[in-house]
């Protein structure tokens, strides 16, 4: 009997090892899926390329997976958008000689876009840049109530050595662009009002703008030098 017992227990604590083990490899092989993941998303240019949003894991896993692909999703549709702002033919033809006729002297419609566009693009700024910022990213993590080893796994994917480089450099080419592109709309604005509160004073011949003062010509040249 107490031989029987004896190979019960064994063949018990052999199960109990078999099952530990296969849990074991199961889990293993989800990491090893969830990290081939993320490196392929890596590897994207995500103001160009699409983030695949198949979840290729299971269980908690599945949940990390889910979360840093929805958030670098709406991170890579902001950017995208954003772009799409900044390389809109629109701003680039509002001081020209076409516009000037078309649209002056009250510039309704460059006024209008002028708003629109400064509103947006910094409306898309902030919210890239908040996303860059690592509170932002935990706080997508946290609210999924995960085991704390999940939690350290989705910060180590997301907030690893190289991403934690590409994020800061990220956070350096927005508030480069930022600059730049206020500027632009900035100096589009003033020149539009001085267009239009000095209607009558100017005039367009061929493809040029000309002004009936020197003082009116030297304004208008002070504010395109500074685009």
């Amino acid at each position: 009997m107490k031989k029987k017992m004896i190979v019960i227990g064994a063949i018990l604590v052999l199960i109990v090892l078999g099952v530990v083990g296969y849990f074991a490899s199961l889990d293993l092989k989800q990491g090893v899926i969830l990290r081939k993941e993320v490196d392929t998303i890596g590897k994207l240019d995500i103001t160009k390329d699409e983030i695949d949003m198949t979840i290729k894991t299971k269980g908690d896993y599945a949940v990390v997976e889910k979360t840093i692909k929805e958030y670098l999703n709406t991170y890579s549709i902001n950017i995208k958008e954003t772009m799409n702002i900044m390389q809109d033919k629109k701003m680039a033809e509002i001081l020209t000689a076409d516009n000037y006729k078309n649209d002056g002297p009250e510039f309704i419609n460059s006024k209008e876009y002028i708003s629109k566009t400064k509103t947006d693009f910094n409306q898309k700024m902030e919210l890239l840049i908040n996303m860059t910022s690592e509170e932002k990213m935990m706080q997508e993590i946290e609210s999924k109530n995960l085991d704390s080893n999940f939690v350290e796994l989705y910060r180590e994917l997301m907030l690893g050595e190289k991403m934690e480089e590409d994020l800061k450099q990220m956070v350096k080419s927005l508030e480069e662009a930022s600059v730049t592109i206020n500027n632009i709309l900035d100096t589009q604005q003033k020149v539009i009002e001085l267009l239009i509160n000095n209607k009558g004073n100017w005039e367009v011949k061929g493809n040029q703008i000309q002004f009936s003062t020197q003082k009116l010509v030297n304004e208008y040249n002070n504010l395109i030098g500074n685009l």
